[in-house]
């Protein structure tokens, strides 16, 4: 009877400590988990911001559209040679 009890006893004191520590271990577990998902849609966001050209420093003027070589105005004449 005795040895009963104290195994029991003994049972519930680790069952109360694994509880104790799962309670913690996920509570960190979701705090690591939200910050885990903030830096992924953060990266997710700047790759896909990279890829739409929303962080170009330099002006548009800079980089013309087209870059297929100096244009000929209509109205200019070529030098003579």
């Amino acid at each position: 009877m005795f040895t009963t009890l104290s195994a029991l006893i003994l049972f519930v004191v680790i069952f109360v400590v694994v509880l104790f520590f799962a309670r913690r271990i996920l509570r960190l577990a979701i705090k690591l988990a939200l910050v885990g998902a903030v830096v992924f849609a953060l990266l997710v966001g700047g790759l896909f911001g990279w890829w739409r050209g929303w962080f170009d420093w330099s002006s548009r003027t800079q980089h013309p559209a087209s870059s297929s070589g100096p244009q000929r105005s209509p109205t200019r004449r070529p030098t003579p040679r």
